[in-house]
């Protein structure tokens, strides 16, 4: 990244704006690898002028589209949309262009929630996905047909472009395209009362998704990606190097850094970033979370790529069970054990219909428990959680928690009711106390809340001090008072104002239940 820098310097010096584009362009390259967006948007807009005071039409049009992905990584879905349409003015455009930007203006839409717009630009993402032989967004336009199929409550229509992606997929023999579609068919099948169907393809994603954690094929193909990509890079600059011995010099040391970049740190990128992929997909989707909590928001912001903080989200008959849950650590360790957690959550509350909180907690310490005694050497990791079974019925909730809290607004007081001072897992204690469970009365224009520590530990203000529980709860009491839907943008403005110019400390996930 230095010499890229470097280089970048000397082609400003001759006044070089094509080379000067290129390092640009390979600076925004290594920013996605890492995984910082604003970085590389930055990279990306300030290539894109050069390419336009340069008139390179093609290189404008990759540029656009890689502006395009940037501002959908980050969520600003109106800019990724504007620059994805900017896309479609440039002349010439073959199918495999027109096939990657009319699938993602599609996505785009779908993220926004303007539905009507989604069915037209999937339908020609999939057309030019099929003229050029595009088999990837074939896929991923079938998957997003069935996704607004599930949206409008159409489960049994959303199984005809599931199959017709599965085949592609089958015959690609792609199996991180199959291990999405697996869980979508689950959702459908979950939404038709069709449980054991259901229950047999989250079998079944779940079987694939760990075959998957061990399986290094997308590793290769980002490797073969990342080399085609270099060798388009390594050519462009072979048209400027006999200008000036000192740049040919530049673009070899440039070379032989990536190649050592290439070796030491793209296979643990590439693990990492799709380490999160994984991650993400144990989430439960917005639309799974409305079904079955219309009032209620998800703070989700992990410190690192990875996170050891994650929400567990669904229903078992009238009980709907939600839970906030952090383990020990963050980052890689801490997305390790967060599968490990989310396994035995699926494995005692989906297979084995426990939905009592307090028995939850004390199965999932047993689980936890097991997994790290088949180590030769003692494991202190486990997790801290809190886990509310709401029986939609009778209208009562449940709580329980191991170093956790339940924060309650009833309209007028806020009240936080302490979980077991104790966290899941290896105790440095021989023997540990049974977890109670809290029976709470739900009254009307109720509000509850359930935290991670990361949002209290979180150093900022004008003092950068930590904003501790008492500062977490005055900022409850002052949230509660809007809307439930306007409280997730207050959470996200306070934190990102009272952490400043310091680092993350920790995982952050809050979650908020209004009835």
């Amino acid at each position: 990244m230095k010499l890229a820098l470097q280089a970048m310097e000397l082609f400003k010096g001759l006044n070089d704006i094509k080379g000067e584009s290129v390092c640009l362009d390979i600076l925004g390259g290594v920013y996605n690898f890492l995984g910082d967006y604003n970085k590389r948007l930055d990279c990306n807009l300030k290539c894109l002028a050069l390419r336009e005071k340069a008139k390179d039409l093609p290189a404008q049009l990759s540029t656009t589209n890689n502006i395009g992905d940037t501002y959908m990584e980050l969520g600003d879905y109106k800019n990724a949309l504007r620059y994805f349409k900017l896309c479609l003015n440039f002349p010439d455009l073959n199918a495999w262009i027109k096939a990657i930007v009319y699938s993602n203006i599609g996505e785009v839409y779908f993220h926004l929630k303007e539905y009507d717009s989604v069915p037209e630009n999937l339908e020609k993402g999939l057309k030019y996905g099929e003229e050029s032989n595009y088999w990837q967004i074939i896929i991923a336009a079938y998957l997003m047909q069935a996704k607004m199929l599930i949206i409008e409550n159409k489960n049994k229509e959303a199984l005809l472009p599931l199959g017709k992606a599965q085949e592609v997929a089958v015959e690609k023999g792609n199996k991180e395209e199959e291990y999405l579609l697996y869980r979508t068919y689950a959702d459908v099948y979950g939404n038709l009362n069709q449980y054991e169907k259901a229950y047999f393809y989250l079998n079944k994603y779940h079987q694939l998704k760990e075959e998957l954690l061990n399986d290094n094929s997308a590793q290769k193909l980002k490797k073969i990606e990342f080399e085609f990509q270099f060798k388009s890079i390594k050519n462009e600059a072979e048209e400027t190097k006999e200008k000036n011995k000192l740049l040919t010099r530049a673009f070899n040391q440039i070379e032989n850094q990536r190649n050592e970049i290439e070796l030491k740190n793209l296979s643990i990128t590439d693990s990492i970033k799709y380490a999160k992929r994984i991650q993400n997909s144990i989430l439960p989707s917005s639309e799974k979370i409305e079904s079955v909590l219309e009032q209620c928001f998800v703070f989700y912001h992990p410190k690192d790529i990875v996170s050891g903080d994650f929400y567990w989200i669904d229903r078992v008959g009238d009980e709907v069970i939600f839970s906030v849950i952090d383990c020990t650590g963050h980052g890689v360790p801490g997305a390790f054990v967060s599968l490990i957690a989310c396994n035995a959550l699926n494995k005692v509350i989906l297979e084995k219909q426990i939905t009592e909180p307090a028995k939850i907690l004390t199965e999932i310490d047993q689980v936890i428990m097991n997994s790290f005694n088949n180590s030769e050497t003692t494991v202190r990791d486990g997790m801290d959680m809190g886990v509310c079974t709401w029986n939609t019925k009778t209208n009562k909730l449940q709580f329980s928690g191991a170093y956790h809290s339940l924060f309650i607004h009833n309209g007028d007081t806020l009240e936080e009711i302490k979980g077991n001072r104790e966290s899941i897992g290896n105790s440095l204690y021989e023997n540990k106390s049974e977890f109670v469970n809290h029976d709470i009365e739900i009254q009307p224009k109720m509000t509850i809340y359930l935290s991670s520590d990361g949002f209290p530990d979180q150093f900022g203000g004008e003092k950068g001090k930590k904003l501790k529980w008492r500062g977490f709860k005055n900022l409850l009491e002052q949230i509660t008072l809007s809307p439930i839907h306007a409280q997730l943008p207050l959470l996200k403005s306070f934190f990102t104002k009272w952490q400043g110019d310091l680092e993350q400390l920790d995982d952050v996930c809050v979650i908020g239940v209004k009835f």
